[in-house]
């Protein structure tokens, strides 16, 4: 049973004016009536579920060591746990098992549960007792393994109740919000755990094994199969086309439009490990090209006319975190068009390139790759460099500016250039979005234009996308990362403010996680209205419709 449930509750009361707020909790007694206040000592309460989420008791227990004992009353006072006194005068906990096994667990002193009486049936026989309880779904009588069991051989205390992998796992995806929470739900977790129980299996004891799982859960719950389990993230966008999954971790992707046969576009994407790829899919998601041997590839950029051995070209350039260097590939064939000397910020391993952004300056055509480490200074963070011909037909490339502004929070990845408009934006993650003009020509070119997103983000600003529309009018979408869903600021600004972006609307998308995207407004088959790429845990990208976009976010 959900916590929330008593919100309602409470609030019913305060409309009847039978409010519970500010009476005080008498010692718990078998004859107390249903509404009454009780305090109680946390294990003589007893379960109603056979099993918990180990997990979610050490998180709770750590967190309520360190409260203050002021602070822990008032916790435990809050979460108003629900009883019902069953025959014998038995009181049955309904809710919050986690929370009074994590306080029994603690180091705090006092371990008093305090709550309400939900109902009085200490006059039942024990069979009506139990029949009465799973109508009102008071419990929950499935064991850690998922096997129905009878209410007789529920354990007869909380120290006694079983540990439940997969119970706790639910936990974990629900904390990563894999699905919502659904106040008022009974047992939400537990039919999760039913789900994932036949889907995954790890090491509980593995910290890392379990990270790992949770991501793997938080895309199968994204999944239609989930679709009627309490919390599905039902107002999430779905994928129009889930690609070919990478053989390691999905991280950035670009989108190569073919003028002259828009059906043969590719969508470029870098698989992140240190035998990692670069990957080209086709529009229904089917790998079909491969540079393999790459070391931890980070992100991609890709630009149209870049003049090479004598001839025009489309190029893609990635960052190879590893080698601290830059690769330049020809488009389509992805063929090198490098010598493999391309290093970024010197070779300084705490600078090793992870974001790129490429922008070919509208006045002379000459194209610069602009890339992000991993670290940096406060003020020169990103490194500008100019992309030419050595006369050879490879490509070199020459440092012409270092600027941007970096706050020391955590990194800088995602980076995207508006070239019509000639801003380049960048994600200061957990701090906000940054502007700055792309020509290093630029007068004051080194000066931040905006900042902006610096609020209602769960924690990583990441991958940033512009969809353009005539008139310089369009959207800047920016992933926020931990709640699986992207920000979208206006990408012209407001009347007579062109650097003012504040946010106009915002879409879940059924993306996990999403470090990187982009967009392109260009009609290609399937995707009248233009194509939007996300990359998401399970290896894989997702492709949306921005007509599915438009009307989540309530665009025009």
């Amino acid at each position: 049973m959900s916590h929330c449930f008593l919100s309602f509750v409470f609030a019913l009361g305060a409309l009847l004016g039978t409010s519970r707020a500010g009476e005080s909790h008498a010692s718990f007694r078998s004859d107390m009536p249903a509404g009454a206040a009780y305090a109680i000592e946390a294990s003589r309460l007893h379960p109603t579920q056979f099993s918990h989420g180990w997990r979610e008791v050490v998180h709770k227990a750590a967190k309520i060591s360190a409260m203050s004992p002021a602070e822990l009353k008032a916790y435990l006072i809050d979460k108003d746990v629900p009883v019902v006194i069953g025959p014998g005068g038995i009181p049955y906990l309904t809710d919050c098992h986690h929370t009074l096994r994590s306080l029994i667990e603690s180091a705090a002193h006092d371990k008093t549960a305090y709550g309400y009486i939900l109902a009085n049936w200490s006059e039942l026989d024990g069979q009506t007792f139990w029949a009465r309880m799973q109508e009102k779904n008071y419990a929950y009588l499935k064991d850690a393994a998922g096997v129905s069991q009878p209410a007789s051989a529920l354990p007869a205390s909380l120290m006694a109740m079983q540990r439940d992998p997969y119970r706790g796992l639910a936990w974990g995806v629900m904390e990563a919000r894999g699905f919502d929470e659904r106040k008022g739900v009974y047992f939400q977790e537990f039919r999760w755990a039913d789900y994932f129980r036949d889907k995954l299996q790890w090491d509980d004891a593995d910290d890392d094994a379990f990270d790992d799982a949770v991501k793997a859960a938080c895309v199968f719950a994204q999944a239609p199969a989930a679709a009627q389990l309490p919390g599905y993230r039902s107002r999430a966008v779905q994928p129009r086309v889930v690609t070919e999954p990478a053989k390691h971790d999905t991280d950035d992707p670009a989108i190569w439009i073919n003028r002259a046969d828009p059906a043969k576009s590719l969508v470029l994407g870098t698989d992140k490990n240190t035998d990692g790829a670069l990957l080209a899919f086709d529009l229904k998601g089917k790998i079909v090209r491969t540079v393999n041997g790459l070391k931890r590839p980070n992100n991609v950029d890709l630009v149209a006319g870049f003049m090479l051995g004598g001839r025009l070209v489309d190029i893609a350039v990635v960052t190879e975190r590893e080698a601290k260097r830059l690769r330049v590939f020809t488009l389509p064939d992805l063929a090198d068009a490098d010598r493999g000397d391309l290093v970024v910020f010197a070779g300084d391993p705490e600078r090793a390139p992870m974001g790129v952004a490429l922008y070919k300056r509208p006045g002379d055509g000459a194209i610069f790759a602009i890339v992000g480490g991993k670290s940096g200074p406060a003020e020169g963070y990103l490194g500008q460099y100019r992309l030419e011909d050595d006369g050879t037909g490879h490509v070199k490339m020459t440092l012409v500016r270092q600027f941007g502004a970096y706050s020391g929070r955590a990194e800088i990845e995602a980076i995207a250039v508006d070239a019509e408009l000639g801003y380049v934006y960048y994600s200061d993650e957990t701090f906000g979005v940054r502007k700055y003009a792309a020509d290093p020509d630029a007068p004051d070119a080194n000066r931040e234009l905006a900042l902006f997103g610096t609020t209602g983000f769960a924690s990583d600003h990441e991958g940033i996308s512009i969809y353009p529309q005539p008139g310089g009018a369009g959207y800047i979408l920016v992933s926020d990362q931990q709640a699986h869903r992207f920000q979208i600021f206006p990408r012209e600004g407001t009347p007579g403010q062109p650097h003012d972006h504040p946010r106009v609307a915002s879409f879940d998308v059924a993306a996990i996680q999403s470090d990187g995207s982009e967009v392109t407004a260009t009609a290609l088959p399937g995707f009248p209205r233009g194509l939007f790429v996300a990359m998401t845990e399970g290896r894989v990208f997702h492709y949306y419709s921005w007509e599915d976009i438009v009307q989540a976010a309530g665009l025009k």
